[in-house]
């Protein structure tokens, strides 16, 4: 080698190169120590000397070669993600922390939160990586690149599935949690997790009863079974709720029975909130009456394992309509609020204003610990001059009807993001009908809003003649079976819990309607005004 090549070597590797000379195309180290010198080198130039060639590689400080470990994404905000790395054509990567890269040797090295490591060994190797949520790999390394680290991309685990009922009818809205991984189910209950940990598949959704299955990696598809928790429950009447003696002896009379919900008030038709709200619209208006308190009748739920649901009267509510009077239901002649045949003043259903003081009361309950929040008077009004009755908007039974599912819809956006699931009462006529009765109320639209709808088969509400009978109050298993048979084929989503009379009725005849109930499996409520329950009433478990 010439003198001027020498004295240039020798530059170079005194800024970290080392150098290898080689002849008749077969290479060999120069110099004892440039062997554990190579082990981290990357070419970056080769001369051609008069003794053969010289190859030259640049070298790390620790003798390792430093390493990045990316995962590719999929997801839409994946670019978004702290330290991604482009990979063009609108792709990225993330630096993947805790991936364990294994040498030819054995040797093994641990990437931190920065995706990068650095592990001993010489090109040309093979190199195994693992990482959570990513498949394993095999890198055949070749060459060590001239600058920078060896960058390694592993493709994403991804578990791809379905969450189905009972009947094999997909699920929708199912948080699917695998690791620290969540999905939720579209429409057709399928789900897609990327970078999925083996191990336990959780599926939750309010109103349905957790699953748990475990997950060992092998299959790429997956599908679990999610069972709706049926409802039986009884109405607790504000002052029954308030009493601690009635409260008891209505959780001792349900003790060992199915009876697994009580339904308790936070507004009734009269407009009062029952327990002590911090709602505004409540306290200002003068609503509110401390009738029960909420914070004990929950605790007392949750001791024996009670679903708790509480109702809010939507619509109707003759405390903040007047206090309200641009929002509320006008009377076209004079210029007022409206009022109905009993005097009650109506919020008007199409101005959005006046949905926000019964979402907050249904936010707040939620906040408190109910499990479910059921909508009533959650429809256009019946009775009065309904003639002169204005809103917002002038209305037909297309407006009606998507006014009330667009109500229903944007609760259940809330209160699910709460934990809660949403209810809501209908007439039960609107089952056995093909209009919305003027009320705003279609099985078909407003299921599709709901996790349950409460039809209220009352058979004493019915008139002569319905189907034949001159007393249709004397037919509760024909009255509710048929309301029941002509509303569940309507239903496009949520269970169908219907509201059974418990009044004017005896044992048998209460028996009756249930098991109606019980044949279409969803459920049911008992009615009473007064909680005024007898035991018998209840099947025992």
């Amino acid at each position: 080698m010439a003198a001027g090549q020498g004295g240039a070597l020798a530059r170079l590797r005194g800024r970290g190169l080392d150098i290898f000379q080689g002849t008749g195309g077969y290479g060999r180290r120069r110099g004892a120590g440039a062997g554990a010198k190579v082990l981290a080198a990357a070419v970056v130039l080769a001369l051609l000397g008069a003794a053969g060639w010289v190859l030259f590689r640049r070298l790390n400080p620790d003798n390792a070669v430093p390493l990045l470990i990316l995962g590719r994404t999929v997801g839409p905000d994946d670019s978004l993600a702290a330290g991604a790395v482009p990979l063009g054509d609108g792709q990225f990567a993330l630096r993947l922390a805790d991936a364990v890269v294994t040498g030819p040797d054995g040797h093994t090295a641990t990437s931190g939160q920065d995706g990068r490591a650095s592990l001993a060994f010489e090109a040309p190797a093979q190199l195994a990586v693992t990482a959570p949520g990513y498949q394993d790999a095999l890198f055949q390394v070749d060459a060590l690149p001239p600058d920078g680290p060896l960058g390694l991309q592993l493709e994403p685990r991804v578990l791809r599935g379905r969450v189905t009922d009972p009947r094999g009818s997909g699920v929708a809205e199912v948080a699917v949690q695998v690791g620290e991984q969540q999905a939720v189910t579209d429409d057709l209950g399928t789900f897609e997790v990327i970078a999925a940990v083996p191990g336990p598949v959780q599926a939750r959704k309010v109103a349905w009863k957790a699953a748990e299955v475990a997950w060992d990696g092998s299959a790429e598809r997956f599908s679990l079974t999610l069972e709706p928790f049926i409802v039986r429950g009884v109405r607790v009447h504000g002052p029954v709720a308030g009493s601690a003696g009635q409260f008891a002896d209505l959780m001792d009379m349900i003790d060992g029975t199915v009876i697994n919900a009580l339904l308790f008030d936070t507004k009734e038709e009269g407009g009062h909130v029952l327990y002590d709200s911090q709602v505004p619209g409540a306290r200002s208006t003068g609503a509110m009456i401390n009738t029960y308190d909420a914070a004990r009748v929950l605790a007392a739920a949750e001791e024996r394992g009670l679903y708790t649901i509480t109702r809010i009267v939507t619509f109707q509510d003759p405390f903040w309509a007047p206090a309200n009077p641009d929002h509320a239901a006008r009377h076209t002649a004079s210029g007022g609020v409206w009022t109905n045949s009993k005097g009650l003043a109506w919020a008007d259903p199409t101005d959005r204003a006046a949905w926000e003081y019964p979402l907050a009361l249904a936010i707040e309950a939620c906040q408190m610990g109910f499990d479910e929040i059921q909508f009533d008077y959650v429809r256009f009004p019946t009775d009065g001059d309904l003639s002169v009755i204005g809103y917002d908007v002038p209305v037909d039974q297309q407006v009606r009807v998507e006014t009330i599912a667009a109500f229903l819809s944007e609760a259940r956006s809330r209160l699910h993001a709460e934990g809660c699931a949403v209810s809501a009462d209908i007439f039960a006529i609107v089952l056995s009908v093909g209009d919305d009765q003027g009320i705003g109320q279609r099985v078909e639209e407003l299921s599709a809003s709901v996790d349950a709808l409460s039809p209220m088969i009352y058979p004493s509400h019915y008139s002569r003649g319905w189907l034949g009978f001159d007393d249709p109050n004397a037919h509760p298993a024909e009255v509710v079976g048929q309301a029941l048979d002509a509303g569940v084929p309507k239903m496009q989503g949520g269970m169908m819990r219907p509201w059974l009379q418990a009044f004017y009725y005896n044992a048998a005849q209460i028996a009756a309607q249930i098991a109606q109930a019980e044949r279409h499996g969803a459920g049911w409520l008992l009615w009473n005004a007064t909680s005024d329950y007898q035991a018998d009433w209840f099947p025992r478990e």
